[in-house]
C-alpha cells in the first residue's frame, strides 16, 4: 500500500518494530496481564496464586529486557528516541485538541508517558509485593492503577486509529506502520529476536520448577534465593 502526504514524501508500510522490540513488549503485556487477572481472581491460599508471583517475576525480566534494548536495540526503541518522544507533549497534547492527524514513526508523545508510568507503577507493584506491611495496601492500589494505564492506553490506540485512519494497532504485530520510506529499519532483527523468545522461555522454565510454593522461595541454582514472606501457607 502506497500513498503521499501534504508535503509530496512517498508512504507506504515500513518496518519499524523489529522482532526483539515486538518479543519484549508482549512478553511483558502478556505476563503483566496474566499477573494481574490471576491477582485480582485468586486469593494467596489458592494453588493458582503461584502463577500470580511467577508471572509478575517474569514482567520483571522483560521490563529489564526492556531497559537494556533503551540502550543497545534498534532506533525507535532507544532511550534517546523514548525522552524526545515525551519532550514533545505539549505538542502531542494540542493535536489531540485539534484531533489533527500528524504524521509521526516510532513513539508519540502518548504512548512513551504511558509506558514510562506503566514502567515505575509496575516496579512499585513487585516492590510492595515483598514486604507484608505493603501487600494489603500499596500492592493492590499499584495493581489498579496498572490496570487504569492500560485502559486508558488501549483507548489511545483505538483513539490514534481513528485519527490516522489505519490500523496502527496491529504495528506491535507485524511491526510496520504507514510511514516515509527513508525512516524504516532494514532489518527485522530476527535472530536477535529468536534468542529473546528462548531466554524469556528458559527464565519462565527457571522460576516455574524451581519456586517452592510451600515456602514461597525461589531456589535457582548458583543466584541467591528470593523469600516472599506475604504468600507463606500456613
Amino acid at each position: 500500500m502506497n500513498g503521499s502526504t501534504g508535503s509530496g514524501l512517498s508512504r507506504a508500510w515500513i518496518l519499524v518494530w523489529d522482532l526483539p522490540a515486538r518479543v519484549s513488549h508482549w512478553g511483558f503485556s502478556l505476563s503483566l496481564t496474566v499477573a494481574l487477572v490471576v491477582g485480582f481472581k485468586t486469593d494467596p491460599e489458592s494453588s493458582v496464586f503461584k502463577v500470580h508471583i511467577l508471572a509478575g517475576l517474569l514482567a520483571c525480566w522483560f521490563l529489564f529486557v526492556r531497559l537494556v534494548m533503551g540502550f543497545v536495540g534498534s532506533r525507535p526503541v532507544r532511550w534517546t528516541a523514548f525522552f524526545k518522544a515525551i519532550s514533545k507533549w505539549r505538542e502531542y497534547a494540542a493535536e489531540l485538541r485539534a484531533w489533527r492527524a500528524v504524521e509521526r514513526v516510532g513513539l508519540n508523545a502518548g504512548s512513551a508517558l504511558f509506558a514510562l508510568m506503566i514502567y515505575v507503577t509496575v516496579l512499585g507493584v513487585v516492590c510492595t509485593g515483598f514486604a507484608a506491611d505493603f501487600v494489603e495496601t500499596w500492592h493492590g492500589r499499584l495493581a489498579y492503577a496498572c490496570v487504569v494505564l492500560i485502559g486508558a492506553h488501549l483507548a489511545g490506540l483505538l483513539a490514534h486509529a481513528f485519527r490516522h485512519r489505519e490500523a496502527s494497532p496491529l504495528a506491535m504485530i507485524h511491526g510496520r506502520v504507514l510511514g516515509d520510506a527513508a525512516s524504516a529499519l532494514t532489518s527485522q532483527r530476527s535472530g536477535a529476536g529468536w534468542l529473546l523468545i528462548a531466554l524469556g522461555a528458559g527464565v519462565a522454565s527457571l522460576l516455574w520448577v524451581y519456586f517452592d510454593e510451600p515456602t514461597s522461595v525461589l531456589r535457582i541454582p548458583f543466584l541467591p534465593e528470593i523469600y516472599l514472606p506475604v504468600i507463606q501457607k500456613g
